[in-house]
């Protein structure tokens, strides 16, 4: 275990260093910073509180969020496959799947800091500005607070590694940056809109709500939206009802983190067999 441990963290240092050689993932941390602001401030929500902040931030937190969760991973595995650096990194005691592993966590320490960090600036932000006494503070007396908006920064966290973890496996997968790019695009589309479009169908099909909320909780985005709505907003103006099962949600979320990681072990693990299927495929459909 010791060994397979110092193997990770062999690899977890390398891929830091990596994160930190590529400029691009600051920008996209300061252009986040810009944009959560400039929504806060328009929205109002840096000046009444906690809670009416992530009402303005959600909707664009399941978007841009998975965005750069994919940013992150879409190239985490792919550089090291295509320039034949596995090879090499393989002579030393590192296991495929201690590889993978120091490779998705170090990604994901550069995503708590490209995402958490102008998450938790912009809480600091409406500690500082928000109003002393607000509507939902007479309502509901010490409803909206700090705790809240840690929560909430927390499910997002959560939402950009299920992400950056399937765009791992994306990253394993593929053959080239460009496949990794449509690959990466295909998942985002299908994780942001395929679960809404779904329940749509669901709804136009006359399939029960309740239902329906608890297949929501399947999708990453669908988890996240109702641990928000159970724990940050509902904590406010809903304490009474009950918007998605909680375990049901983070097993979700849980899960597509272990899936997407799983798959990348087992394609590192499997390359050769899986390259042999891929031409007999191509050869197929080619013939």
């Amino acid at each position: 275990m010791s060994r397979f441990l110092a193997g990770v963290g062999t690899v977890f240092r390398r891929e830091l260093v990596t994160v930190r050689r590529t400029p691009g993932y600051a920008v996209l941390a300061v252009g986040l910073l810009v944009v959560l602001g400039g929504l806060v401030a328009v929205g109002g929500g840096g000046e009444t509180g906690f809670v009416p902040a992530v009402v303005d931030l959600l909707l664009p937190s399941e978007v841009l969020v998975p965005l750069l969760g994919v940013a992150l991973g879409y190239r985490a595995l792919l550089t090291d496959g295509a320039s034949g650096e596995f090879v090499v990194i393989r002579t030393y005691p590192v296991s495929t799947t201690g590889y993978v592993l120091g490779v998705v966590l170090a990604r994901t320490a550069a995503l708590v800091a490209v995402v958490g960090l102008p998450f938790a600036l912009i809480g600091l932000f409406v500690w500082l500005t928000a109003a002393p006494e607000t509507g939902i503070f007479a309502t509901h007396s010490g409803v909206d607070s700090p705790l809240l908006f840690v929560r909430f920064v927390a499910f997002v966290l959560l939402l950009g590694a299920a992400y950056l973890s399937l765009s791992a496996a994306v990253s394993a997968l593929a053959s080239s940056r460009r496949s990794a790019v449509a690959i990466g695009l295909l998942t985002l589309l299908a994780g942001v809109i395929g679960g809404d479009l779904a329940i749509l169908r669901s709804l136009a099909g006359g399939a029960s709500p309740g239902g329906i909320a608890e297949s929501l909780a399947l999708t990453p985005n669908g988890a996240f939206r109702g641990l928000v709505f159970e724990h940050v907003i509902g904590v406010a103006f809903a304490p009474d009802e009950r918007f998605i099962g909680t375990g049901r949600a983070l097993g979700s979320l849980l899960g597509w983190i272990l899936a997407g990681t799983a798959t990348a072990v087992a394609t590192f693990a499997y390359a050769p067999q899986i390259d042999v299927v891929a031409e007999r495929v191509h050869e197929r459909f080619s013939g």
